[in-house]
């Protein structure tokens, strides 16, 4: 039987890493200006222009309540919710691992203190963990309808 293996990127926001499908990633670009918008939940930094295209920016540290550290580089991931693209900024995306589904294990309610719905597994890895996001659970039902009233008014 075959072992199914995915592609992930990696990436890191302070000194934990995560990953997400490689599949779900639209590109990685560098730090953009970012239009900010009145009114919008704190982890929403804004919106960019991609290209002719308006994209929802999220700082993912805040929405995951890490520390933000100003000395770090970071990147903006550009990924597909709901046939909508929304952007990520994260620290540092460079990494493509491939991890077979025997790697991953599943996380449980007793890692104390996470929440588990924003997590899709954990990727163990010869040296490291890398924590595999669901990105489609990073953000609630009405927070994806502001989204896209956001992406419809511009």
């Amino acid at each position: 039987m075959m072992n199914k293996i995915d592609q992930f990127i990696v990436f890191k926001l302070g000194r934990e890493e995560f990953g997400v499908k490689i599949t779900q990633v639209q590109e990685i670009i560098k730090m953009k200006e970012i239009t900010k918008l009145p009114q919008s939940a704190d982890f929403i930094e804004g919106i960019i222009n991609l290209r002719g295209d308006i994209i929802t920016i999220i700082d993912l540290r805040k929405r995951l309540e890490f520390n933000y550290d100003p000395e770090v580089e970071t990147r903006i991931i550009v990924v597909r919710i709901n046939e909508t693209d929304v952007g990520f900024i994260v620290d540092d995306a460079s990494e493509v691992v491939r991890i077979a589904q025997e790697q991953i294990a599943q996380p449980s309610g007793g890692m104390a203190g996470i929440k588990t719905e924003f997590i899709d597994g954990i990727a163990k890895l010869e040296d490291r963990l890398v924590i595999l996001l669901a990105l489609d659970e990073l953000l609630s039902t009405t927070e994806k309808a502001k989204l896209e009233e956001v992406v419809e008014n511009n």
